[in-house]
């Protein structure tokens, strides 16, 4: 029988401990952003809100989700991932704390506020961590496993109204949320600083003792200097570094308007204007869709590092339409089941598609240069849409009709398919020193992925 070095038998589990740990950042995204959504009716009449008063209330943790991400890029190039993710998860935990205490209405805004920031920091520094610390034959697989774990919070925080039953324990429902935060500080604990951060800051002894123990390839030369503040202009002329921050921040503009948060944080009032009866029928309903959501991430995680990116995105977009037409054509006739069968498909086309795609390209493409603040750009665009979404889906339903707005997320997830058609390229299994060599060469975006820059972008 061989027996295989301890450094061998160390590096799965090395893997698994980062996956546990953006997993973690996942959970926190997830569970905080539609935690509210089964309570949402009770909460209004605890605080007497009318429809924009609750918009309001849901909106304000995206604003601070996308201040979070603003401030995400800066916080991880001065003092590193994972300084950052501690930071995230103890205002996370404080703001969980917070609302397990049956807060007034101005304690729950602060409470929001703190786990919003908490959330844009994780979801700009967890998937960068992932993408630095994992070897290129698994970096998809472990960077999508972070919307696998947004599936998992958000199926968990659907879940829990269900379980308690009770509407007057929102407070509970909601608090128990803080048990993510505390798991995550546990696992943090257990894994080094990103690779690429200790290169950049001058530290070759930490980046290479990081890079051992997590096994991956070092993607620059000893001896980095800590990156300028900021992206300045001829950062973004160089090669197609614009063009890549700038179809990042299209995906995720994308990813946002394709109805799914929408849907996410309204998902019951939705089901309601579909026909199911309020109550326990349409939280059903919506525990059905989370459900799918998950299963179908799982399938995509599987799926990232074989079939590739871009088959992903194309087919994900289509079958996306698809299911928004269904539902759309269900609301015209007083269908319900094909209502929810449309909801169904749409968000199982989501989870393998423009849910974990946006973060897989945005931790490959963009250059180690500008790294955190390509990335937080990303980031913070996301969350800017998000917000719009979320702030004027019960507007839109009651000025429009559900028909209408769910036409507007169809015609979007068209234009999906086609930025994917045309610029995404492919980049499963490359090494991030080859792709940051094809975008700083000028590869158009298309080729980014391949061996070497084939084509010149046009000027």
């Amino acid at each position: 029988m061989t027996v295989l070095p301890a450094e061998h038998l160390r590096l799965p589990f090395a893997t698994a401990r980062v996956a546990c740990l953006t997993a973690c950042a996942g959970l926190l995204f997830g569970f905080s952003t539609a935690g509210m959504a089964g309570w949402l009716d009770e909460i209004g009449l605890v605080f007497t809100l009318d429809t924009a008063g609750k918009e309001k209330l849901t909106v304000e943790l995206v604003v601070f989700c996308f201040l979070g991400a603003i401030a995400a890029g800066p916080l991880a190039r001065k003092y590193g991932r994972r300084v950052v993710l501690l930071a995230a998860f103890c205002l996370a935990a404080a703001g969980y704390g917070i609302v397990l205490g049956q807060p007034d209405l101005v304690a729950f805004v602060v409470a929001r506020v703190l786990i919003g920031f908490a959330v844009g920091l994780c979801s700009m520094v967890g998937p960068m961590y992932a993408g630095e610390a994992t070897p290129a034959r698994t970096r998809g697989g472990v960077v999508a496993v972070f919307q696998l774990a947004v599936t998992m919070g958000i199926l968990l925080a659907y879940a829990v109204p269900l379980a308690i039953g009770d509407p007057a324990k929102w407070a509970l429902g909601i608090g128990l949320g803080g048990v993510i935060p505390l798991v995550g500080l546990l696992v943090l604990s257990s894994v080094p600083e990103s690779p690429v951060w200790l290169e950049t800051v001058g530290r070759a002894g930490q980046a290479d003792a990081a890079a051992r123990a997590l096994g991956v390839v070092r993607s620059v030369q000893a001896g980095g200097t800590v990156p300028a503040s900021g992206v300045s202009l001829n950062q973004l002329r160089k090669g197609s570094t614009l063009a890549v921050v700038g179809l990042c921040c299209a995906l995720f503009v994308l990813q946002n308007l394709s109805g799914i948060d929408g849907i996410l944080y309204y998902a019951p009032t939705i089901f309601v204007e579909l026909g199911y009866a309020p109550g326990p029928a349409a939280l059903g309903a919506t525990f059905g869709l989370g459900l799918v959501n998950l299963v179908a991430t799982v399938i995509a995680i599987a799926m990232v590092d074989r079939l590739g990116r871009r088959p992903l995105a194309i087919f994900g977009a289509l079958v996306m339409m698809i299911g928004l037409l269904g539902v759309v054509l269900a609301n015209t006739f007083a269908m319900p089941i094909l209502g929810l069968a449309g909801l169904l498909i749409f968000t199982a086309a989501f989870a393998i598609s423009l849910g974990p795609l946006p973060y897989v390209v945005m931790s490959e493409l963009v250059p180690g240069e500008i790294r955190e603040s390509g990335i937080a750009i990303a980031s913070a665009t996301s969350w800017l849409f998000n917000a719009l979404v979320a702030f004027f889906f019960l507007s839109g339903v009651s000025a429009i009709g559900l028909t209408g707005v769910f036409l507007f997320f169809a015609a979007v997830c068209g234009l999906a398919m086609c930025l994917s058609l045309i610029w995404l390229p492919e980049t499963k299994g490359r090494n991030l020193a080859e792709i940051e060599a094809n975008v700083l060469g000028g590869a158009c975006l298309r080729d980014l992925g391949g061996s070497q820059a084939f084509r010149k972008r046009r000027p």
